[in-house]
């Protein structure tokens, strides 16, 4: 069993068999809201985006709320250094017991 799962048109899947993913084929890169879920993704944000997806002429980045920010980190020159400050911060913010309004 692999751990790694492509859901896929038939022409992108086919595209997928015959050539497999390049840079160039990723137009866009959504990213969803989920809090400290999205801390998940932090580390794979940072390989594709300090490394593999550098490689690509323009790539669309959108998302919402903790997506949001992974995505603007990931717009950074570094974008390695931008994503491990968001995960420290994200980490280390604290509220004391009773904030006010």
């Amino acid at each position: 069993m692999s751990s790694f799962v492509v859901h896929a048109g038939p022409a992108a899947l086919e595209h997928i068999e015959r050539q497999g993913i390049a840079p160039a084929d990723v137009a866009c890169v959504p990213a969803a809201a989920g809090g400290p879920k999205g801390l998940a993704l932090i580390r794979l944000d940072q390989l594709l985006f300090g490394g593999w997806l550098r490689q690509a002429q323009h790539v669309e980045l959108i998302g919402a709320s903790i997506g949001a920010w992974r995505m603007t980190a990931a717009a950074q020159v570094d974008p390695v250094a931008a994503l491990q400050r968001l995960a420290d911060g994200y980490v280390a913010q604290s509220y004391p017991e009773k904030p006010s309004p």
